[in-house]
């Protein structure tokens, strides 16, 4: 560092008031500050640029969900038929996060009304991706529907049974099990359906639980009576065994 400009800067008026305001304690504080001024400015300078891309983010965020809402809206209301299919597929490609859900499930909605249960299972597909716990699941029963309606019966039962499964221990949505179980029965598995009503009528009540019973011995008869039978029997002791008590060998 040249000598001749800290000497310069030491005696120059700014300096030498500021020293006689402080006291000596904090005179060297004033010497540092003074000497990296330039580096100390920088650093406010960026903060608050930081603070301002900040705000401007969250600002331009806010503006590009508006946007987005206010085209779903626009889209929703001022359109049909293949033309509103295809403006909410191109929607839902560039919404933000925050609206997407809302636009994928539009989209299966005016699919679906329009006959396009492909096009509707792929939209709710999606919108039970974007959305959370409820509205996941909706969106999830919503792609069933689609797929039954498109005859994809098989497909339509592995969704069901995933969304079941991916419920927490204390849900019991008994409208997602029936649903289960119905579409069990159109995918030609009797049984499985039967052992679903069975369930359903062990969690139900009153004209409910003698309606899935109902349903089940319809379906599968010989399910309900291993159940009946299992229940009837008496449960066997620790240490039993199944044979009939003889002598002593």
């Amino acid at each position: 560092m040249n000598p001749q400009k800290n000497q310069g800067a030491e005696d120059s008026p700014l300096l030498r008031d500021l020293q006689a305001e402080v006291s000596s304690e904090s005179a060297p504080m004033l010497q540092f500050m003074l000497r990296h001024a330039g580096t100390i400015a920088s650093i406010v300078v960026l903060f608050v640029l930081v603070l301002a891309g900040t705000g401007i983010w969250r600002w331009y965020t806010t503006s590009k969900n508006d946007e987005a809402r206010q085209s779903l809206a626009r889209i929703v209301l001022q359109t049909n038929g293949p033309a509103q299919i295809k403006e909410l597929a191109a929607l839902a490609e560039k919404a933000p996060a925050d609206v997407r859900f809302s636009v994928y499930l539009a989209l299966g909605q005016s699919a679906m009304s329009n006959g396009d249960n492909a096009t509707a299972a792929d939209a709710f597909a999606k919108a039970a991706k974007e959305g959370e716990s409820s509205l996941a699941l909706v969106a999830g029963m919503n792609e069933a529907g689609a797929l039954l309606k498109a005859g994809k019966y098989a497909e339509a039962l592995v969704a069901l049974q995933k969304l079941q499964s991916s419920l927490p221990g204390e849900v019991t949505a008994p409208q997602l099990k029936q649903m289960t179980a119905e579409a069990a029965v159109i995918a030609g598995q009797p049984e499985q359906a039967a052992r679903m009503y069975l369930a359903l009528a062990r969690e139900a009540q009153g004209l409910n639980s003698e309606y899935f019973r109902a349903r089940a011995t319809a379906l599968a008869p010989k399910i309900v009576d291993e159940e009946a039978a299992q229940a009837a029997s008496p449960a066997t002791p620790d240490g039993a065994t199944d044979k009939a008590p003889g002598k002593a060998q």
